[in-house]
């Protein structure tokens, strides 16, 4: 069962080089997703290695949506959700933001759940689904407010992996769909 939150996320209409929507809570409970036990009788909710994910999932776009308002790819917050390709490419367009003037800003909608732990006991890799919805996320000149109009925007599929990362659970890669793909 999914529970819909609210998220800061995404940094603007190119979705991260066409990669990037995201998941976020505003508070409220962790969304959860069924889990088998090894014989078979479905447990009653994520595990704890789960939620710790979800959460550096969420944290991770967050983080991203706080920076992308400046844009500021030196942002410490991000790194402690993201690591390896998933920090790079976002480094990557914060800089390229700064340098070319653009500011994010807005709220896309998401809801995230967890499709797949590995191993099944005391996982060390998740595997994060969503659809990220950047209707209201825009990019806008940073020196006038104006909006850019070359802003692509609308709902993405969602696919990360996040693992223990420095004692830390952290998204080290995802990937994203075309508008549309869910």
């Amino acid at each position: 069962m999914l529970t819909r939150k609210l998220v800061v996320c995404l940094i603007g209409g190119s979705m991260l080089l066409s990669a990037a929507c995201g998941s976020g809570e505003s508070g409220g409970s962790t969304p959860t997703t069924q889990a088998v036990t090894p014989t078979g009788a479905p447990s009653l909710g994520p595990s704890s290695e789960q939620q710790h994910a979800v959460a550096a999932y969420v944290g991770m776009w967050q983080a991203m949506a706080k920076a992308g308002e400046v844009p500021d790819p030196d942002a410490p917050e991000l790194r402690q959700y993201a690591a390896d390709r998933a920090l790079a490419r976002i480094v990557d367009v914060l800089f390229t933001y700064r340098e070319t003037g653009v500011v994010t800003r807005g709220v896309p909608v998401t809801d995230a759940r967890v499709s797949g732990a590995s191993p099944a006991h005391a996982p060390t890799e998740v595997t994060v689904v969503d659809c990220g919805d950047s209707t209201n996320w825009t990019k806008h000149k940073r020196a006038t407010g104006e909006l850019i109009e070359d802003d692509p925007r609308g709902r993405r599929s969602i696919t990360a992996v996040v693992r223990p990362v420095d004692g830390s659970w952290k998204v080290v890669s995802f990937d994203v769909g075309d508008i549309g793909s869910c």
